[in-house]
């Protein structure tokens, strides 16, 4: 984690990695620390070139996100039915 020298805002860098091809294809990618998975989605689609045709998910500490078709971001943590 860095901080932009100009604004004080945190600075992530991901290696973005596309498993199971070969050779293999990455990408590095300076987000800011506010980018929401909603937004990385886009990063993503402008960073390896593709046309919103692509599905994929993050893997964040055991939980599983992804993007549906209709561009809304799900989880896997379970939902609780208790009020």
């Amino acid at each position: 984690m860095e901080t932009g020298a100009s604004s004080g805002q945190e600075v992530h860098q991901l290696r973005v990695v596309l498993r199971g091809i070969s050779p293999l294809i990455w990408r590095r990618l300076l987000l800011r620390g506010d980018t929401s998975i909603a937004r990385l989605h886009q990063i993503l689609q402008i960073a390896f070139g593709w046309q919103d045709m692509h599905l994929h998910r993050f893997d964040i500490r055991g939980r599983e996100y992804g993007v549906h078709r209709d561009g809304g971001a799900r989880s896997s943590e379970p939902t609780s039915t208790e009020p």
